[in-house]
């Protein structure tokens, strides 16, 4: 019986330190997650939260001048759901308007108008599809907005790159 008492004991002892572990695991993940936003990248993945017209990622950070790889992975599965990444030259509710109002008569260019604010645009993806660009990012460091031109998109889903 004593030896059962033991063996449940240091079986409780595992469990516990198991745990403990995990949960430090887990904070220190989310540490690195949360101070890995400010660093800058070369490749990022952006996706929308699930059937909403909102992007999960809302920011990201590049070095100026540098070569970006970026994807769009469109997890939504409702077909209404169709998104774009378009990068425009700055930020502001004037240009984002503009660029979003005119996406509305580019329909033969995936909704990406011909418009000088512009700077880089990932193909219309379908829902369950990833599209992949690569641009060279600013020389200038700043904010750039970035916005979805499917028809009416644009008013919720916008980010923010940085260009440090």
């Amino acid at each position: 019986m004593r030896i059962l008492s033991v063996f449940a004991s240091l079986l409780l002892l595992m469990t516990l330190t198991g745990c403990g572990s995990d949960a430090e695991t887990s904070s220190a993940s989310g540490d690195t997650a949360s101070s890995a936003a400010t660093e800058a990248v070369s490749e990022v993945t952006i996706k929308p939260a699930g059937n909403q017209m909102k992007y999960e990622q809302e920011d990201f950070t590049v070095e100026a001048g540098s070569e970006v790889m970026l994807t769009f992975d469109n997890v939504s599965t409702s077909a209404a759901m169709k998104h774009n990444v378009v990068i425009l030259t700055g930020t502001g509710e004037d240009m984002v308007q503009r660029v979003g109002t005119a996406a509305l008569q580019a329909a033969e260019n995936e909704y990406i108008p011909e418009d000088d604010a512009v700077l880089a645009a990932t193909d219309l993806a379908d829902p369950g599809e990833t599209v992949t660009m690569t641009f060279t990012a600013p020389s200038e460091p700043g904010t750039y907005t970035y916005i979805c031109t499917f028809p009416g998109h644009y008013m919720m889903m916008q980010g923010t790159m940085t260009v440090v």
